[in-house]
């Protein structure tokens, strides 16, 4: 069975590009495991639909973990995918793709809290 994920992230850029929509936030991090202090790189896109009288509280979220390659040209990765508080900017949601090594993950939850930068992802039940 697969244990959970603790991440400490870093944030390396956040990119916002304004459009008649919204806007699209582009954003990259270096991370820590917390307990292994095995190193990944995060990098996500968040989409912000506000158009005229029309807002919402949060955004779109596609986030991507990629670990270290080992030897191979596709490091082995975990896709996340949920909503972005643009209030708290907490994230929740839950894993959509994985690489074969992280299959296990697959349906599990994911959250980042916003102030203290961590990033927990937790495999299926």
């Amino acid at each position: 069975m697969a244990t959970a994920f603790s991440f400490q992230l870093t944030l390396l850029f956040n990119q916002r590009i304004d459009d008649l929509g919204g806007n699209w936030q582009y954003a990259a991090a270096n991370a820590v495991e917390q307990t292994t202090g095995e190193k990944v790189q995060l990098i996500a896109t968040k989409r912000e639909n506000a158009n005229c009288c029309n807002s919402f509280p949060a955004s779109i979220l596609t986030a991507v973990v990629m670990f270290p390659a080992q030897g191979t040209a596709v490091p082995e990765n975990i896709t996340l995918q949920g909503i972005h508080d643009l209030a708290s900017n907490n994230e929740t949601g839950s894993v959509s793709a994985a690489s074969p090594q992280f299959a296990d993950f697959i349906g599990g939850n994911f959250t980042f809290d916003g102030k203290s930068g961590v990033l927990k992802i937790s495999p299926r039940a």
